[in-house]
């Protein structure tokens, strides 16, 4: 058995209790967060402090907390003895999480990240097509990624919008589908960027859209996002051009297989599942491999491609954005 606990109980926390609770070698025992009602059915702490110092039981802490605190807290954890669990994003900087991972390999601890869309059906399809070769040569990878992110959404958490502690929409919003590229392909960089704001000016420090040129073994990829699209959430998704097909998965989760057409390859739409939650898979594997010491899907070290992606894409993204104000592209501020 396996005990976890939560640093964090916010709305992922409790995705994350509820993933626990369904995994049969895993236990919840601790919850650490400030504002946690007296009547708690479980074990609380009020701080990280009080819980590093009195806790003796706990193997896994899974950190929940906003993602610029990823690394401090995590590094407190680690030097107490724990393994950790980060959510997405394992931090926002190279340096950063390059410091988390030093920290495990001295302390001999496990870093896990929590990138469980690695678990879906359809991406473990097209992984396993990518490695025995069934493509042929690919051409071209794209992601498309329309969400609405309202005004609403930044007030609900108030360091959601700030550059500090959220980073932006690759971090916040689409690292899971950076992290997809990165899982079916060995070498993924960014190789241009741009970026721009059209609907969150005085709501959030960073853009809110952008695209992203990259390649990945030497295919072209190319990504367009966007938090500005009207009223709700429209499309994700991936799509894969290939010497022997062609293949589009979609969904916020990437569950559902919306077209393939292969050459002596069988494919089938009933690869889609309903399944969105894949954090009980996430769970599950990380119980597994601390208990047979064997490597993950999720460990730490398959997470540093991401932000170092990331990163660049910012750094490459700063754009002119008086081009925009002419009286064609004028950008509406109300």
């Amino acid at each position: 058995m396996i005990n976890f606990s939560i640093l964090g109980y916010g709305h992922i926390g409790r995705v994350h209790q509820q993933a626990i609770e369904e995994v049969e070698n895993a236990q919840l025992i601790a919850v650490v967060d400030f504002n946690l009602p007296d009547d708690f059915p479980l074990k609380s702490y009020s701080t990280l402090e009080s819980f590093l110092i009195e806790d003796k039981e706990t193997d896994v802490v899974i950190i929940a907390t906003p993602n610029g605190l990823h690394r401090e807290h995590a590094i407190r954890c680690l030097k107490a003895g724990k393994n950790v669990l980060i959510e997405k994003p394992i931090a926002l900087s190279i340096e950063d999480a390059n410091e988390i991972m030093k920290v495990a390999e001295e302390k001999k601890l496990r870093v896990f990240t929590s990138m469980q869309l690695r678990f879906s059906p359809v991406v473990q399809y097209i992984k396993n097509l990518i490695e025995n070769r069934s493509l042929g040569k690919i051409f071209m990878v794209n992601i498309n990624c329309y969400w609405n992110r309202n005004k609403n959404y930044y007030k609900m958490r108030e360091w959601h919008g700030n550059n500090e502690m959220d980073g932006g929409v690759l971090f916040t919003q689409f690292s899971h589908f950076i992290d997809i590229i990165n899982f079916w392909f060995d070498d993924v960089k960014c190789t241009d960027a741009k970026s721009f704001n059209f609907t969150h000016q005085n709501i959030t420090e960073f853009d809110d859209s952008g695209y992203v040129d990259f390649l990945a073994d030497g295919t072209i990829g190319h990504m367009i996002y966007t938090t500005s699209v009207f009223n709700k959430n429209f499309e994700s998704s991936i799509t894969i051009i290939a010497e022997k097909g062609t293949i589009k998965i979609g969904d916020q989760y990437l569950n559902k297989m919306l077209y393939c057409d292969f050459k002596n390859v069988c494919c089938s739409q009933k690869l889609s599942t309903d399944q969105k939650n894949f954090h009980i898979d996430a769970i599950q594997e990380i119980s597994d491999s601390l208990i047979r010491k064997n490597e993950s899907l999720l460990d730490g070290n398959n997470a540093l491609n991401l932000v170092k992606f990331i990163c660049d894409a910012n750094k490459l993204s700063k754009f002119d954005k008086n081009l925009l104000k002419t009286k064609n592209y004028e950008i509406s501020h109300t």
